[in-house]
């Protein structure tokens, strides 16, 4: 009997915990299939909670297919999907018992979250600041009111959004909690369905999940089966902690058992221990995870270390390494966000290399044309007119100090701006009873701002009207909002959109190079793998608190142990300052943990790494 036949047959909170590529999924697949095929257990008796869609579809793709975990259609469970599909249908399943009605709708857009927490805070007489810590509350998962400005905040924002018939992400999962809390009759009818309770990624879950997790579970914790690493909790921006993770036997004491996995099937093993090493010295924890472990990749290679003059240089290296390995291999690029995707775009489009690359539509002009439109076919809906407001005035549009002021402006231009916001934020005392945020910005037309405001949108709004003068209108938006003023920068826009459309229908294996930022990496793999833009203030961030630093780490382990082959880290003297928004602040110290054994120093890099610390 091997490893997965014995943790399947355990009787008992279990908890699998094993590294990048250790086979976390295979274990869960092969449970699936112990569960229908070995015990005749119900289907509809068990639930399997996965991290995000693409796992959901990734499972029963994994027991659709032949082999070991192969799983007959009729047997497969049908409630294999995240926690937050979960949570949805609960409530909406229970819509009258929540406080909520037909119709509801999901607010998913982080954006216009911070927009509108943003409001709220102004109309309670703060500062726009002061919804930050209200919106990382609510990540966590952790509703406990009390009479701070941040629950005040937090209030406010759930009324507004209750005054539209909307629930945000995080509502999910506090709202579904609290029924299940309040009503034993629903919590006993979702612990039916969920007998037998599967859940993935563990290590990324957050107060309210841990709660549904216990919920769920209680009086079946026998049947309770998560896989995880707590190495790999990157998701602290969203609410995760690993605490949870690494609390997993206190929480189901006294019965409760961890598990370790330790066969790596994906990275060399350089790769792997030069990955672990640097994670572990900011982490700390139990090494029993890595003794005795068996690499099936016998590959030896050594990680691959770069330094460049700048970062011009270090696109071309990525471009000119990708072009000669040709498109027989899977190449991963991963950047800590999405302003260093332009320039690896361009460089890679020189030289003629086809990829698929991460797309944020928010950023770009054509994102407020979209708004504008969706708001002109139905003038009542105050969420669109509240992002067009946003877009317009973060553009400069309306003498208003744009975007850029938040970072690098002067105090007096701050002022200015938060003072045009707070005037914004307090349309929405009077919207409701036939009144919208445009009804309510004309009516107050007397204020220079809303004067400005109402002239540009009016002007669009007759183009719009006037459906046979495209032209018109077009040429009035392109005037009025200010965008496109480079006729390279709508080609390069209008590019990208395209191949975004043509890329939506493509399968992520038909592509041999992808461009993400690293906090997409999860659950990815590739022969090549280059991380770039590893400099202090970076990664780590700047002024890292010890728990974000602990993060970033385990960002950086995670995106280089999707390699399968070679792994690139690179790093470079000078970046663009709309890249960086941050000084320099030289190569990353993550890198200085790596142990020289398990690196090849570049010779152009060999004489700046004279301080990386002897192997141990």
């Amino acid at each position: 009997m091997d490893l997965l036949d014995e943790l399947v047959r355990i009787n008992r909170p279990l908890l699998v915990l094993a590294g990048p590529g250790m086979g976390k999924t295979e274990a869960l697949a092969y449970k699936i299939k112990y569960l229908v095929k070995d015990l005749r257990v119900d289907k509809n008796e068990i639930t399997v909670i996965t991290f995000t869609n693409e796992a959901a579809i990734n499972m029963r793709k994994r027991i659709s297919q032949e082999g070991r975990t192969y799983v007959e259609p009729e047997l497969q469970p049908e409630a294999i999907y995240t926690m937050h599909k979960l949570c949805n249908d609960i409530i909406k399943n229970n819509l009258l018992k929540a406080g909520l009605s037909k119709g509801l709708k999901v607010l998913s857009s982080q954006y216009l979250k911070k927009i509108l927490v943003s409001d709220c805070a102004q109309i309670l007489g703060g500062k726009r600041e002061d919804g930050k810590e209200t919106i990382l509350c609510r990540q966590r998962g952790r509703c406990e009111k009390t009479e701070s400005l941040k629950c005040s905040i937090c209030s406010a924002y759930e009324d507004l959004l209750r005054r539209f018939n909307h629930i945000d992400f995080d509502d999910q999962l506090l709202l579904a909690c609290k029924l299940l809390k309040e009503n034993g009759d629903i919590l006993r009818n979702v612990q039916r369905k969920a007998k037998y309770l599967l859940v993935d990624e563990y290590q990324d879950i957050n107060f309210a999940q841990w709660e549904l997790i216990g919920l769920l579970s209680a009086g079946n914790t026998k049947n309770l089966f998560v896989v995880g690493d707590d190495y790999q909790s990157i998701y602290g921006f969203r609410g995760g902690d690993p605490k949870f993770i690494r609390n997993f036997k206190n929480d189901y004491k006294p019965y409760a058992t961890v598990q370790y996995l330790r066969t790596s099937y994906r990275c060399p093993p350089n790769i792997f221990k030069g990955a672990f090493h640097m994670v572990y010295k900011y982490n700390k924890g139990n090494v029993e995870r890595v003794k005795n472990l068996i690499f099936e990749n016998k590959r030896e290679t050594c990680i691959k270390l770069w330094n460049f003059d700048h970062n011009n240089i270090e696109a071309a290296f990525v471009a000119g390494t990708i072009k000669e390995l040709g498109p027989s291999y899977d190449v991963l690029i991963l950047v800590p966000d999405a302003d260093y995707i332009p320039l690896i775009r361009n460089t890679l489009r020189k030289r003629y290399v086809n990829f698929i690359c991460e797309y944020k539509v928010e950023k770009t002009e054509l994102y407020i044309i979209y708004v504008l439109l969706e708001w002109l076919k139905n003038p009542n809906d105050n969420i669109y007119f509240r992002i067009l407001l946003e877009e317009i005035i973060n553009r400069g549009v309306s003498d208003i100090p744009g975007l850029q002021t938040d970072r690098v402006g002067k105090d007096e231009n701050r002022k200015k701006r938060e003072n045009a916001f707070n005037q914004i934020s307090n349309l929405w005392q009077g919207v409701g009873k036939g009144k919208t945020l445009y009804t309510r910005l004309k009516i107050l037309g007397r204020e220079e701002l809303f004067t400005k405001l109402a002239g540009i949108i009016s002007t669009l709004r007759e183009a719009y009207e006037e459906k046979a003068d495209v032209i018109s209108f077009i040429t009035q938006a392109l005037e009025k909002l200010k965008i496109w003023r480079n006729i390279n920068n709508f080609s390069e826009e209008l590019k990208s959109a395209v191949e975004e459309i043509q890329n939506i229908a493509v399968s992520p294996g038909e592509y041999n190079v992808r461009i993400l930022t690293m906090k997409k990496a999860k659950g990815l793999q590739a022969d090549y793998v280059f991380i770039v833009g590893l400099e202090n203030n970076i990664l780590p961030r700047i002024d890292a608190s010890e728990p974000d630093k602990e993060e970033d780490s385990r960002l950086l382990y995670v995106s280089m142990t999707r390699a399968k082959k070679e792994l690139f880290l690179l790093h470079s003297e000078v970046r663009d300052q709309n890249i960086t928004k941050v000084a320099m602040g030289g190569r990353s110290e993550f890198l200085d943990a790596i142990p020289t054994r398990f690196i090849k120093i570049s010779d152009y890099t060999k004489s700046r790494h004279n301080d990386l610390p002897a192997a141990n």
